[in-house]
């Protein structure tokens, strides 16, 4: 760090040494209409750093008055954000314009200027610099890191730490589908004309997973016609297979739809045969065949003959 040499004045400069008396020492008057209503002053002298305590950049030597940074150019650093907002209103406002999109909207750029405002006139709560005293981010600036106190070194500090949260912002910004540019309010009214609004058959016509869902929803609504006219044509032609079309439909499955429909193996499989005749009917229009009557199993007949009968039977 470099070498400190304080010097008091109290109204009045005899006596006083040269940092204070000299025209590098004191501010200029224009940078010292912010500092007006002192009446005892401090300055502090910071002698540039020696070659083994040189940075890569070269270090300026400022001052220290009244509890303000002034760098060697004569410019007053504001010590903390109502200051720096007093004197500067417009700054962060025109920083925003600058960096934002060209297509956002004036809302954009006042709630985006809003944000930095708040971040600046504040430090989180788990900052280190809490424990110094510093409470918002004009305080942290530290002219002895930066290189000087000059306006050059104070408003690239400050343009920095703008530029990192604005980044942040703009991340989780579009992160939401809400906010992402290009996206098009709906309007209700079809008669009026806004070129940042549309309507829903503009929607339907150029979104491609609103014509996916469209096509879904119009199949499935041509299935299920198709089901109920397949339905109707078992019903007149053979009621009796349309506990099996339900058990199907409800079930998905073979075996469960066999169980649902309270049928035996054999009487679910023969009538599901008789259900997919029904259907190749329907499909290609053809006359139904007559119904088979389920096939019984023949017994051969057994007769018994007593002894006497059986000898008769074979003399």
């Amino acid at each position: 760090m470099g070498q400190f040499s304080p010097a008091v004045n109290c109204d009045t400069n005899r006596g006083a040494p040269a940092c204070l008396t000299g025209k590098k020492a004191l501010p200029t008057s224009e940078a010292a209409e912010g500092i007006k209503g002192y009446t005892c002053k401090t300055a502090v002298e910071v002698e540039p750093k020696t070659s083994s305590e040189r940075q890569s950049h070269k270090n300026n030597p400022f001052t220290i008055t009244n509890g303000h940074y002034v760098g060697h150019d004569g410019f007053v650093v504001p010590k903390d954000f109502k200051e720096l907002y007093g004197r500067f209103p417009d700054r962060v406002g025109s920083w925003v314009s600058k960096h934002a999109d060209s297509s956002a909207t004036k809302e954009d750029l006042e709630d985006w200027t809003n944000d930095l405002l708040l971040y600046l006139c504040h430090v989180s709560a788990e900052s280190k610099h809490l424990k110094t005293g510093k409470t918002d981010i004009v305080q942290t600036f530290d002219p002895a890191k930066r290189g000087g106190a000059n306006e050059a070194r104070f408003w690239d500090y400050i343009n920095h730490c703008l530029k990192n949260r604005f980044s942040t912002i703009r991340s989780k910004r579009m992160k939401d589908a809400l906010c992402r540019p290009g996206n098009l309010s709906l309007r209700t009214q079809a008669e009026e004309e806004d070129a940042g609004s549309v309507g829903g058959e503009y929607c339907h016509s150029h979104s491609a997973h609103l014509q996916d869902a469209a096509r879904v929803a119009e199949k499935q609504a041509d299935d299920l016609a198709r089901i109920q006219e397949f339905k109707n044509f078992v019903l007149r032609e053979d009621a009796k297979v349309l506990p099996v079309i339900e058990a199907l439909l409800a079930t998905g499955r073979y075996a469960d739809a066999a169980d649902r429909a309270r049928l035996t193996n054999s009487e679910f499989t023969w009538m599901l045969t008789r259900l997919k005749k029904l259907g190749t009917c329907f499909l290609n229009g053809e006359p139904v065949p007559r119904r088979r009557r389920p096939y019984k199993r023949r017994i051969a007949k057994i007769t018994i003959v007593s002894d006497s009968r059986f000898a008769a039977l074979k003399a």
